[in-house]
């Protein structure tokens, strides 16, 4: 038994030492041979035994790649280094250097003919060695080893130097004694002389061998890579694609890194093809398929065979797309821009040329990015950019022309490859190269929809490139000097018309890999093709706050339905406070009445009113209006919230555009302001047919000499002089209620702020902080600061205008209650049936109508408390909210109506014919004077029944006076009001209610559309200006036509011809 266990656990051994061998050996691959994240060596710290790997940044020993190697000279000598390599390549300072690169291994010894390198197409590995030191040789000809036999007698030192035209390349011929016969068919041998035959090395036979640069090539060698020429047959292409199949060749079989690089180049020249026999295909079968996962055999093997780089493409998956989404480990920024360090997102590029050579490598400079050739004081000329700063986009439109100039510059010539710049916050393991990949949206269909994982990303890009037209131009072409001559040398062009790096912001300030996403546009060249055709180019940078849209949806789904619901309470509220003013009556009474019959019929008079068309309307009349003011305060709760969290974050919470769905927010400022226009129209025209009429107590004096008085005038000559005037008996002036029924319209126009002041100094200010610099161009922030400055400017105006000045200038409201003292006249006004304003005007001397010294002495008296005073009752105001009686209004409207009647007579009257002209005149004379006698009768019988009621003179109608209890005059509203047909309320009104029957009193009313408007038309027109305008002319016609309604109102209402009034 013990036996068996032991056996079992054995099993369970090697089976989990298999797994882990499988799972280490799947990272390895990913670790060499699809890596994206490297960490930088500086060049300067490579030995001499080293070389620098330019796919992985690092310095790497030569021995690991062959024998008898060492660190050789590259034929990119000379190359151009920008930026101090090591640690400041993070720092990104401006140093050019010039030096000898080192990127490749060469033989030890200097090469002589008898020196044969040994590569292995399985493997990057090199074998130095000499065909005179050789323990075992294959057999050859005679010949041939007479030739060697013949080098290696003689001292290498006193060998000729080598001048050949040609390195030959073919299957080896020398096996060493721990290479086998499988080793043997994969290794490939390169002489400096042709041994096998002559061992000449100026020659090349066609018929056996292929001719390429100055390498000799067997036929055998190549047939494996023939079939990349029906690619650049395919693409009519020869000049770049022609010698594809020898790229292929020294990039595989031989690992020549230049070969790969170049091949790498056609690749991206071909718009990364897919085909077969693509230079793509075999960068794509090896870095972005998993296929070599699912063989057998020996892993390590199989997967070094498989190595290609430099590293060209991402592999597809959920895999990568969870790896580019995560967010890079101990990668931190901050927002304080003085901290540059932590705040500015640096970038490494490598340029090669299309030969596979580095042109360039160092800081990027985001101007490299951008095609547009004259944009200055951009920020495309740093190399950096600031962390969750947002960038204006980089736009402009190229000609045709400028197209091919930038092509020409480019050459084919420019293959870029982007990598983030960092260096952990320990800032103990080094600098890091995070590859960036680039999806380029036009290059399959699949980067082009919302499922990431299946996009193609790769590493490599080109910003333009160009093809030439094949053949001659002919005799009859333009000159060289001509610009036509430009369009006949190329067939098309691609350009990148589009460039976006986009990042994503996670928590805490970490940042997942950056993208670089492109878009080209393709233009071929035809004969309808112009030199000034316009194409666009924009270079953007944009970035998003993972998760940041829970506050916008908070706002939605929480704080707008909430407000709805108080705005239909509130709506409920009001309809039911309009319904009990707008009643004449809650309970009849009468001497038969009981308490319980009265009950009853209140509770039933409620239901109908409830039920009552007038109730419903008035209840959505409301309901518009505080959905209206709903739609505002989440409307600013969105916009400040997020403004304020975005101005006050340490850590990234939001990102510009702060608004996502920025339609809807207007959608909800187009609603509330249509609502609250149609409320306030409705409103201010129930405001403007309202009752009112001012009671004179002004009585005749016997004696007074000082007024003229018509019956002395009778005899005056004129030709009206038959006509018979009705003359009161009664010697008071009506200039007093002329007087104010003037004010009053005045008044009806008056706001508490200006408008114009408003708009010139919200302007101002504006420019002055220059919001659109501030707002970095985001209309929710620019919103933000527009309403801020709208609200804080209105809440300063109406300080200083209603609060200070008013302690200088007087209020004129109190001045109008003063000035109807001093008139003796009281206003009685009714804005609903059982509702209504008074304003006791009744001077406390008993009379008005004086001259100049009776009235001053009248102020001295009353200065001095030693008469009267002014209010209804000892030591009360003058102002008062009624809910009169309903016999009050009923007796109005017969005291009204046989003016009514004389005014509808006067109207419907007519008739008579031309021939009786002067029957005709005199019937009109007749009429005038009947209508003026039943005007005045009217007035004095309205005004006799005024003074009646006022003072208590009315047996059956009558009034008390109360105060209402603080729930009443926060809510605006009157709880326990003893209304009766024949007794009614007088509230006393300390805070002169009366003017919300004026633009005065409905300054919020006023304010909150006007607000919508501004915000409105700056949603349209994104104008401060225009808006502010457009809110300038609506206040000045809307007063206008207010004080045009009121005008025509009092009118009617108050017996006065509208000829008397301004």
């Amino acid at each position: 038994m013990c036996f068996l266990y032991m056996f079992i656990i054995a099993l369970l051994t090697v089976f989990i030492n298999l797994n882990c061998m499988v799972l280490s050996s799947k990272m390895d691959y990913e670790k060499n041979f699809n890596r994206s994240l490297f960490l930088f060596d500086d060049i300067k710290n490579c030995a001499k035994n080293e070389f620098y790997d330019l796919s992985y940044f690092q310095c790497s020993v030569c021995k690991r790649f062959g024998e008898n190697l060492q660190t050789n000279k590259d034929r990119q000598a000379h190359v151009k280094m920008v930026g101090h390599l090591g640690s400041q390549v993070a720092r990104g300072h401006h140093k050019c250097l010039k030096f000898f690169s080192e990127f490749s291994c060469g033989c030890t010894t200097s090469p002589t003919p008898t020196t044969v390198t040994v590569y292995d197409t399985f493997k990057p590995y090199i074998t130095c060695s000499n065909l005179c030191n050789q323990k075992q040789m294959q057999k050859l000809t005679n010949t041939t080893s007479e030739l060697i036999a013949k080098y290696c007698i003689n001292n290498e030192t006193v060998l000729p130097k080598l001048k050949c035209k040609f390195k030959y390349i073919n299957r080896t011929m020398t096996v060493s004694p721990t290479q086998s016969l499988a080793d043997f068919s994969r290794t490939i041998d390169v002489y400096y002389r042709n041994w096998l035959y002559d061992g000449l090395c100026d020659d090349c036979n066609i018929e056996y061998n292929f001719h390429y640069q100055d390498y000799c090539i067997a036929n055998g060698l190549l047939r494996p890579f023939l079939s990349y020429n029906s690619f650049w047959q395919t693409t009519t292409s020869s000049q770049h694609f022609g010698e594809l199949k020898f790229v292929a060749f020294f990039c595989m079989a031989l690992n020549n890194q230049t070969a790969c690089h170049q091949l790498a180049n056609l690749c991206i020249l071909s718009h990364y093809a897919n085909d077969k026999n693509s230079p793509c295909s075999k960068f794509l079968y090896n870095q972005a398929s998993d296929s070599v996962f699912r063989y057998g055999g020996s892993v390590d093997d199989l997967m070094s065979q498989q190595q290609m780089k430099p590293f060209l493409y991402y592999s597809k998956g959920k895999e990568t797309l969870a790896e580019l989404g995560a967010p890079i480990k101990g990668l931190t920024y901050t927002m304080d821009a003085k901290k540059t360090k932590h705040n500015h997102l640096k970038f490494f590029a490598t340029t090669y040329a299309l030969d596979g050579t580095l042109l360039r490598w160092g800081s990027l400079k985001l101007n490299d990015l951008n095609l547009c050739p004259y944009y200055k004081n951009s920020w495309s000329f740093v190399n950096f950019l600031r962390f969750a700063y947002k960038y204006d986009a980089i736009e402009c439109s190229l000609t045709l022309e400028e197209l091919i100039d930038l092509a020409k510059i480019y050459d084919n010539n420019r293959f870029i490859s982007l990598f983030l710049n960092f260096t952990r916050n320990d800032d103990t393991d080094g600098v890091f190269l995070q590859t960036i990949p680039i999806l380029i949206e036009d290059l399959l269909p699949e980067n082009r929809r919302l499922q990431k994982e299946e996009y193609q990303l790769v590493k490599r890009f080109q910003l333009i490139q160009f093809h030439l037209r094949h053949g001659t131009l002919g005799p009859k072409a333009p000159a060289a000097y001509e610009d036509s001559h430009k369009l006949l040398l190329f067939r098309s062009l691609r350009y990148a018309d589009k460039i976006e790096l986009h990042y994503d912001i996670h928590k805490n300030n970490h940042i997942s890999i950056p993208i670089l996403k492109l878009h080209y546009r393709q233009i071929d060249f035809t004969n309808n093709t112009t030199l000034n055709s316009k194409y666009n180019f924009k270079l953007l940078i944009t970035y998003e706050r993972i998760g940041e849209t829970a506050k916008g949806e908070l706002v939605n789904e929480i704080a707008l339905p909430l407000f709805l619901l108080i705005a239909l309470v509130v709506a409920l509220f009001k309809a039911n406070n309009s319904r009990k003013r707008r009643t004449s009556s809650l309970v009849t009474t009468s001497s038969s009445t009981t308490p319980l019959t009265a009950a009853t019929a209140s509770q039933n008079n409620n239901d109908d009113d409830f039920c009552h068309f007038t109730f419903f309307t008035e209840f959505l009349l409301h309901l518009i209006s505080y959905m209206a003011l709903a739609f505002l305060i989440c409307f600013l709760l969105h916009v400040f919230i997020n403004s304020l969290v975005f101005l006050s974050q340490d850590n990234v919470k939001l990102t510009l555009p702060i608004v996502k769905d920025q339609r809807s927010l207007e959608l909800i400022i187009y609603a509330a302001l249509i609502l609250k226009l149609i409320y306030v129209c409705i409103y201010f025209w129930r405001l403007s047919h309202f009752h009112i009429f001012f009671i004179d107590w002004e009585r005749p004096r016997c004696g007074d000499t000082n007024h003229f008085n018509l019956k002395n005038n009778l005899e005056t000559s004129s030709v009206c002089s038959s006509v018979r005037t009705y003359i009161s008996d009664s010697n008071v002036s009506a200039w007093r209620s002329i007087l104010l029924a003037n004010e009053w319209i005045q008044l009806c126009g008056k706001q508490k702020t200006s408008r114009v002041l408003q708009g010139l100094t919200m302007v101002a200010v504006a420019r002055i902080l220059n919001i659109d610099n501030i707002s970095h161009n985001d209309i929710t922030l620019k919103i933000f600061y527009i309403s801020l400055l709208y609200i804080v400017i209105y809440i300063c105006q109406y300080v200083i205008l209603s609060q200070i000045l008013r302690r200088f200038t007087g209020n004129p409201i109190q001045k109008y209650i003063d000035h109807c003292s001093l008139a003796n006249i009281s206003i009685f006004t009714l804005i609903e049936p059982s509702f209504g304003y008074y304003i006791h005007g009744r001077s406390p001397h008993g009379f008005a109508d004086s001259d100049m010294t009776t009235m001053l002495m009248q102020l001295q008296r009353e200065t001095h408390s030693i008469c009267g005073r002014r209010g209804l009752l000892s030591d009360t105001d003058q102002c008062y909210v009624i809910m009169p009686p309903k016999n009050l209004t009923h007796y109005f409207d017969k005291l009204l109506l046989p003016y009514q009647r004389s005014i509808g007579g006067n109207v419907g009257g007519g008739g008579g014919g031309v021939g009786s002209t002067a029957a005709h005149f005199q019937k009109e004379i007749n009429s005038i004077e009947g209508n003026l006698e039943k005007t005045s009768v009217a007035y004095c019988s309205v005004n006799r029944f005024f003074c009646a009621f006022i003072d208590h003179g009315i047996k059956d109608m009558d009034y008390i006076i109360k105060e209402k209890t603080i729930v009443e005059r926060l809510f605006d509203c009157e709880f326990e009001n003893y209304l009766t047909d024949n007794k009614g309320t007088f509230y006393i009104d300390t805070s002169f209610s009366f003017t919300q029957m004026f633009l005065y009193g409905n300054e919020w009313q006023m304010f909150v559309l006007e607000f919508l408007l501004l915000l409105a038309i700056y949603l349209i027109f994104y104008n401060l200006l225009a808006a502010v305008i457009a809110v300038c002319i609506f206040n000045k016609i809307f007063q206008s036509f207010y004080r045009y309604a009121i005008k025509e109102n009092i009118s009617n209402k108050t017996l006065i011809d509208k000829r008397f009034l301004i």
